[in-house]
């Protein structure tokens, strides 16, 4: 069943203004607006509801292939990617300039609720009120009422129907509130250099650990070497500045050098790179994959970072993965804190 947008959250239009008449070109604006808010929903895999025109499942099967194609030639060493099992999402006209957080946001809960490592995470994220845009800004209204980070509170109230820019702190709030752990990592490094590297080494570590690779079925499987490994980490969110992205892994080319692979919601996927992530999600739908298709893949979802840069400062939001939160926990969570690597 679709989940609608809580109605509270929606923004609202007046019919007409005091001599009731209006521009076509604005009415059009609020028209275009209104029915892209109506698709403000949250979607996962496991829904029987349409899938919207901005979500794409099977992303992260298209983008092995992909780093699979450039290992074939010698370009790519090897390559550590996040739990298959997220949707890209991108945003829409109604967000745009401002819903990077909230759709990087719906992108982790794409995952969250559809692994099974922690399945106590499904219901806290679902109930009383799903994920979406405007949900997501009820749930910080709430969770500040409930006197969680008042220094965020005093900076964003009020939030809902707004078109406020928020970060990983604000997301950190979120999580904690329903329980799901969550870690913020601050690399600041804006009188020196190095924080680039630091940032670099810090999620290469977080992907490639042995901890986080998969469970081979079989001892021969356990054996194999592949240079493209689908882990079971969650996705991390990464901020610089005003913008984030979600990292879902990293590619390390033949001369060791390495590009962060990321779902950049601000960026729109190519509809050929669309319909054959589609084909790999569901059979029913699958086309023969061009190489044009596998290096346009690769290519949108490289980022890459220059090392020794002199005055960075990255703020990462991850996921441990441990169990949901006491109620003691929650409570010290209040405070927004970040540890330094």
């Amino acid at each position: 069943m679709a989940l609608q947008p809580l109605q509270p959250g929606a923004p609202t239009h007046s019919s007409s203004s005091s001599n009731g008449k209006q521009s076509s070109s604005r009415h059009h604006h609020k028209r275009r607006d209104e029915s892209e808010a109506e698709q403000d929903i949250f979607w996962y895999p496991s829904l029987s509801s349409p899938l919207p025109d901005n979500y794409t499942p099977g992303m992260m099967l298209l983008l092995k292939k992909a780093l699979n194609y450039y290992v074939s030639r010698g370009r790519t060493r090897r390559a550590y990617l996040c739990w298959e099992g997220i949707t890209h999402i991108s945003g829409q006209t109604w967000d745009r300039g401002w819903g990077c957080g909230y759709r990087n946001f719906l992108m982790i809960c794409s995952a969250l609720v559809e692994q099974q490592d922690q399945p106590m995470y499904f219901p806290l994220l679902d109930s009383p009120i799903p994920p979406g845009v405007r949900h997501l800004q009820l749930w910080l209204e709430v969770a500040w009422a409930d006197e969680y980070d008042a220094h965020g509170a005093s900076q964003l109230k009020p939030l809902v129907g707004t078109s406020k820019w928020i970060g990983v702190s604000d997301l950190y709030v979120a999580f904690s509130c329903r329980g799901i752990p969550c870690e913020l990592v601050d690399f600041n490094y804006l009188q020196s250099f190095g924080g680039n590297e630091a940032l670099m080494n810090w999620i290469k570590d977080y992907f490639s650990s042995p901890s986080a690779q998969s469970n081979a079925s079989n001892p021969s499987e356990a054996l194999m070497v592949d240079n493209v490994v689908l882990t079971r980490k969650m996705p991390i969110i990464l901020q610089d500045g005003y913008h984030s992205r979600t990292v879902v892994g990293f590619e390390q080319f033949a001369d060791s050098s390495i590009d962060l692979l990321v779902f950049d919601p601000s960026r729109r996927l190519r509809s050929k790179v669309r319909r054959a992530a589609l084909g790999l999600f569901d059979p029913s739908r699958q086309e023969e994959i061009s190489e044009e298709v596998l290096r346009d893949a690769a290519y949108f979802f490289r980022y890459h970072i220059h090392r020794n840069v002199f005055g960075k400062q990255w703020q990462v939001l991850h996921f441990p993965m441990t169990e949901p939160l006491n109620e003691a926990q929650m409570q010290r969570r209040k405070v927004v804190v970040s540890s330094r690597p």
